[in-house]
């Protein structure tokens, strides 16, 4: 019983006497990922630490280049922020962009082509307490596992959407590829090229919404009866925008209700009490149906 509480101790005393505490403003956030796009590469990305007590070597803040926080910042890595075990500092914020971690490890924005990732880490020697001794190797103590992800490629170019006719509105449904966290649907005007083709002129209203919400209703501005052209742009989730889609084209529809409707399938009630075929007007099958109704009323 005396061994199994020594070793408790020592394992708290290990455990819990060293730690690091990221924080980072949900603004910059998608989940534990802070996503930079190219046209952000250079943007400063600024997250808060706290930390206890206890390490008995320094304690390095840096964004590791293989992503796997253990040891000391090396080749390839950032270093931002060096704390003596002299220091009294328990709390503070280290600010970096993905321009800077990129250039530790030899590369720019603009050659950077693929995707990049770099974890934010915090590793220093733990002191064990109890035999007040410190760790041989610099050990990871930081959470959350924060990661600057630098995306600088497109998502892939969605399909032409499907167009249907509304009245003085389009209703356009889009395929999202996998890699798109929203879609943007833009209706533009139609022009006839020089070779005959249709072009497209300008925008005249435009629509984003998440990736799982892939129905919109286009309106404002849009004419009944006159033909528009419509794409799709994939967004992902560092913003960056695809190709547009091929164009697909669709008309609003004049809707004309119930009457006009009735109407158009053959209907030749217009109006007053004219007689309808087998002698019975339009206003004594109205007048039947209201007293049948009122009698329904009575009788409940």
């Amino acid at each position: 019983m005396r061994l199994i509480l020594v070793g408790l101790l020592l394992f708290a005393s290990t455990a819990l006497g060293q730690s690091v505490t990221f924080a980072a403003a949900g603004d910059i956030l998608q989940g534990e990922d802070i996503v930079v796009s190219r046209e952000d590469c250079d943007l400063d990305r600024t997250v808060n630490w706290t930390r206890t007590a206890g390490n008995c070597d320094v304690l390095h803040l840096w964004l590791s280049d293989d992503s796997s926080c253990s040891g000391e910042p090396g080749e390839g890595d950032l270093s931002l922020a060096e704390i003596a075990v002299s220091d009294a500092q328990l709390t503070g914020a280290v600010t970096f962009n993905a321009a800077e971690a990129l250039a530790a490890g030899g590369a720019t924005c603009e050659s950077q082509t693929a995707s990049k990732t770099f974890r934010l880490c915090a590793t220093t020697k733990r002191l064990v307490v109890v035999t007040n001794t410190c760790d041989d190797s610099f050990v990871s103590i930081g959470t959350p596992t924060y990661k600057l992800v630098y995306d600088p490629e497109p998502p892939a170019v969605p399909e032409a959407p499907t167009v249907t006719g509304l009245d003085a509105a389009l209703s356009v449904s889009v395929k999202v590829p996998s890699d798109a966290t929203s879609m943007e649907v833009q209706v533009l005007q139609l022009t006839s090229g020089e070779d005959g083709g249709s072009g497209t002129g300008e925008v005249i209203t435009a629509k984003t919404q998440v990736a799982a919400n892939t129905v919109f209703r286009m309106e404002g501005g849009l004419e009944n009866g006159v033909e528009y052209a419509v794409r799709a742009i994939a967004i992902d989730r560092a913003g960056n925008q695809s190709e547009p889609s091929a164009i697909a084209t669709g008309a609003p529809v004049a809707s004309s209700g119930f009457y006009q409707g009735y109407l158009d399938a053959g209907g030749a009630e217009t109006g007053g009490c004219a007689a309808a075929g087998g002698g019975i007007t339009g206003c004594a099958v109205l007048a039947s149906l209201g007293i049948w109704l009122s009698s329904r009323r009575k009788r409940s």
